[in-house]
This record gives C-alpha cells, structure tokens and sequence, in this order.
C-alpha cells in the first residue's frame, strides 16, 4: 500500500522545497488500460524524485475506514464509484499533501515549474474548466491538512443528501461531490489568496495534455453537454440574451443557496 512508503522519502514540504512530492493516482485495480499508459507514465518521467501513488479502490475504501470512519457511510452508499474516487482525492490531498491526477491526464512540465508559478502563500493549485469553475483532474496541494482542502471535505455529507439535485448520474456526481461541488466550497474559503488558479491557456496544452477519458460518463452527461454546446451556438447567432439571462439566472441561485452550500459540517471539525 502507499502508505508505507512515505516514511522511506522526504516527501513533506520545507523550506527548501514547498511542496510536498507525492503523486496520487487511482484505479479500480493496478491493471492501468494501456491507451493511459503514456500519460501515467509521463508523471514519473518528469518528476523522477516524487513518489507515485497508485491507490485501488479497496485500499481506498481501506484509507477511508481507517482514516475518517465518520464519513464511511458517506462514502459506501455513494451510488456510483466516481463519487467515491472524488472524495477519496480530498480526503488524501488532505492527510497527506501532494498533487492528484487523473490517469488520462499527460504530464508535459515538471510539476517544479507549476509551484514556482504559485504565489507563496496559496496552499491548493488548481485548473479551471468549461463552461466555468474547476476541474478535479488536477488538484495539488502543498502541505497536508491545508484549511482550504478541510472545508471542501466539510460539505460532502450535506452535499450527499440533499434534495436540490435532480436525481440524475450525471447531476449526481457533478453536484454532490464532483467539480461543481468543488468548485462551490472552494469558494465559500473566505481567503481566497490560499487558492492559485492556474490560467487556462497553460494549463491546457502547456502543462497537461489529455487522453480521451469521461468513463464514468452516462447518457445524461452526454445529453447535457450537447446542450451546452447548443445553446452556445444559439448565443452566438441571436447575440448576447441568452447569455445575459442565464447569467442572471445562475446569479440569483448562487445568492439563494450559499449560505446553505458553505455551512460548515462540525462534526467533521471535531473527529479531524
């Protein structure tokens, strides 16, 4: 297990070297489909001194119980794996530190070069993505227990059972504990300087490169993001109204619901 290397390396952050050197991957096994070959491998080519985690999801569900028992419940009755890859990311990034990437996600710079790019003082790195918010194929954070990374794990037991949602994969995953809910509770951190975005136009294509991935992707992902294509077509050939109204729109939910969204689990704040 992955664990039990950590104490042969100097992977924690420090002075000399703020970041902490771990790569966190995972599967449902340790049987990686060869198209993701290359991309997995360029992780370990380019940053040959941090150490690769490669975590199965019975290790993870291992971590879990181990770990943070209180959310165990939470996490078995998760209705689809990918939810429980998603809150297994925070909870490592959490308790160990490090940078979790998806397997289809190619590594094209050294990992040194995206934290000197990071103000000193933002604790979590992330990437932005369409049509807005951030990403969870990409996620580092320098030192484990960072606040920021606390307040996203905070959320997900609310997130899990709320009736907000429509009862959806794709809406399932994407809003009780995908990037839409990540997005969200990273925003609800009221400092903000703790969290580097990383610009679009070096993210992609200058940084990363992708494979094709989306395997957890339903019929209902598909659906939606052919809407989203249309109505952006639409936009552009009657002018900016749509746009403006779904901006308002989006507006008056954010307002409604965030102080429901950013309440705080203290159940969580006293067991950590």
């Amino acid at each position: 297990m992955c664990v039990v290397v950590f104490f042969r390396y100097n992977v924690s952050a420090s002075a000399d070297k703020p970041y902490t050197s771990i790569i966190h991957v995972m599967w449902n096994n340790f049987e990686v489909p060869v198209k993701w070959w290359p991309s997995a491998m360029s992780w370990l080519k380019r940053n040959h001194k941090f150490v690769y985690c490669h975590w199965t999801l019975s290790e993870l569900e291992s971590f879990v119980a181990d770990r943070y028992p209180w959310l165990l419940p939470t996490y078995i009755a998760y209705p689809y794996f990918i939810q429980r890859c998603d809150v297994a990311r925070y909870l490592l990034l959490y308790h160990y530190g490090g940078t979790y990437v998806d397997l289809d996600v190619a590594c094209l710079v050294p990992l040194s070069i995206i934290f000197r790019r990071a103000p000193v003082d933002a604790g979590v790195i992330v990437a932005p993505t369409e049509p807005f918010g951030f990403t969870t194929e990409f996620i580092a954070v320098r030192t484990a227990r960072d606040p920021v990374i606390a307040g996203v794990i905070s959320g997900l037991r609310r997130a899990a059972v709320s009736w907000w949602y429509p009862p959806l994969p794709y809406t399932a995953v994407m809003y009780r504990s995908g990037p839409v809910y990540f997005t969200r509770r990273l925003r609800c951190y009221h400092d903000q300087r703790r969290v580097f975005i990383m610009p679009s136009y070096k993210y992609y294509g200058i940084y990363v490169g992708h494979i094709e991935g989306g395997s957890w992707h339903r019929w209902d992902g598909r659906i939606i993001w052919n809407l989203y294509q249309f109505v952006g077509l639409l936009s552009k050939n009657i002018g900016p109204l749509v746009a403006l109204s779904t901006a308002v729109l989006l507006f008056i939910c954010i307002v409604r619901y965030r102080r429901l969204i950013c309440r705080p689990d203290l159940i969580m704040y006293v067991v950590i």
